[in-house]
C-alpha cells in the first residue's frame, strides 16, 4: 500500500510540475567571449527569429557587470532601430522577461513596452510603459498564440534576460484540474484496496 501511495503521489507531483511547459531563454549558450554577438546572425536562435538590433553579451563586458539576471549572459537592444522584434515560425505563448539597464551605459532606457501580435499582425495586447532601472524587474506579458513581439523604449540601452515562453503545441491544463484528477486516482486506489480486503 505504501509503495502504491508513494507512486501515486510522485505521479501527481510530476503532472503538476509539467503543467506549465515553460521554457526560459537565458542566452548562456551564445558564444560571446567578452564581446557582443548578434542574435540575428544565429537565427533562428531558441526557435525564434531576433531582429538585427538584438545582441547577446556577458557580465565581463565593461559596464555590463550587472547585466545578467541569472548566469552570466544576457541580451541587449542595439542603440539603432526602435522597436526591436522577436518572432516565431510557429505561434508561441509568452510569459514575460526580466529587464534592467546596464550600470555603465551613458544613455539608459527608463521604460520598456512589450506589444504582442498574432499571425495577421493584429495586436493581441501590450504591457504599457513599464519603468526599469539598474536592478532587474520582471515584466509579465502573458500573451497566447503570439507570432511576433515588439519591444520599445524611450531611448537608450536596456538588457533582457530569462525570456520565458511556453510550449504552444502542448495543451496546458489547469493545475487545479490535475490536482483533482490526482485526488480522484488516490480515492480509487484506496477504495480498491478496501474492497480487496
Amino acid at each position: 500500500m505504501k509503495k502504491t501511495l508513494f507512486a501515486l503521489i510522485a505521479s501527481v507531483s510530476l503532472m503538476l510540475a509539467g503543467a506549465a511547459h515553460a521554457g526560459v531563454i537565458g542566452f548562456e549558450d551564445v558564444a560571446t567571449a567578452g564581446d557582443f554577438t548578434s542574435l540575428a546572425d544565429g537565427n533562428p536562435y531558441a526557435a525564434l527569429n531576433w531582429s538585427a538590433d538584438w545582441y547577446a553579451g556577458d557580465n565581463s563586458i565593461d559596464g555590463y557587470g550587472n547585466a545578467a539576471h541569472a548566469g552570466t549572459h544576457f541580451s541587449v537592444n542595439g542603440f539603432g532601430d526602435d522597436p526591436v522584434g522577436i518572432s516565431g515560425a510557429a505561434p508561441f505563448n509568452f510569459g514575460g522577461a526580466w529587464f534592467a539597464t546596464p550600470a555603465g551605459a551613458a544613455d539608459k532606457a527608463s521604460w520598456i513596452e512589450i506589444s504582442a501580435f498574432d499571425a495577421t499582425h493584429q495586436l493581441i495586447g501590450g504591457t504599457g510603459h513599464v519603468a526599469i532601472g539598474d536592478s532587474y524587474q520582471w515584466v509579465a506579458a502573458p500573451f497566447s498564440n503570439v507570432a511576433s513581439l515588439s519591444i520599445t523604449r524611450d531611448s537608450g540601452w536596456y538588457v533582457m534576460d530569462d525570456f520565458t515562453i511556453a510550449d504552444p503545441t502542448a495543451a496546458v491544463p489547469e493545475p487545479g484540474t490535475q490536482l483533482i484528477s490526482g485526488i480522484g486516482l488516490l480515492a480509487l486506489v484506496a477504495a480498491r484496496r478496501r474492497s480487496a480486503r
